[in-house]
């Protein structure tokens, strides 16, 4: 949507660099005019910028300082190009099946684990998924993994995105499985 001016008037923002061009022309001589300050007979105190009429108390006169014209010590450089900065990247790891305290039903204690994540991998970053904190394979750039044979008991699920190097970049949040496997007496 574009909008249309009327010639001859002036846009706001014009109108507004104008009203702050005249208050910055006339600042240097508003700062160097004096102040009077003015005690009456009770112990008033007024300040004003006009010369009061004698007899209206005691006079003193003060002279506004001149603006701060110090130079700054040090300086830092900001870059002129909006490119220059780069974004932090948001990373998003999740563990999507088994839900958190899913119940792997009686059987052999086999189940798949799928993960989700954002962004995509980047060239050289892979995926590990961890069992109790124990890697389970070798790391991987499917976000897939088919378990068997996992013990009885309560485990914990964390999938691990990690950069060309092996080193962490996100991770998921636990997620906690409990596997039912049949008791074998000899």
């Amino acid at each position: 949507m574009t909008r249309e001016r009327t010639h001859g008037a002036p846009s706001r923002s014009i109108w507004w660099m104008l009203q702050v061009a005249i208050c910055l022309a006339f600042a240097p001589a508003l700062i160097a005019q004096p102040v009077y300050k003015v005690t009456d007979t009770d112990g008033n105190v007024t300040f004003t910028d006009t010369p009061p009429h004698s007899g209206e108390g005691t006079v003193e006169e003060h002279s506004v300082h001149a603006a701060n014209t110090a130079k700054a010590t040090a300086t830092t450089s900001i870059p002129a190009a909006s490119g220059e900065f780069e974004e932090p990247t948001l990373y998003d790891t999740r563990i999507v099946t088994p839900a958190d305290n899913t119940t792997i039903p009686m059987g052999p204690g086999n189940f798949a684990v799928q993960a989700a994540f954002n962004p995509r991998l980047a060239a050289g970053e892979t995926l590990q998924l961890l069992l109790d904190d124990e890697p389970v394979g070798a790391p991987q750039r499917a976000a897939n993994w088919q378990l068997t044979n996992v013990y009885r008991g309560e485990h914990r699920l964390r999938v691990v995105r990690l950069d060309e190097s092996g080193a962490q970049v996100d991770a998921s949040a636990a997620s906690t499985v409990f596997i039912m496997r049949p008791i074998v007496n000899r």
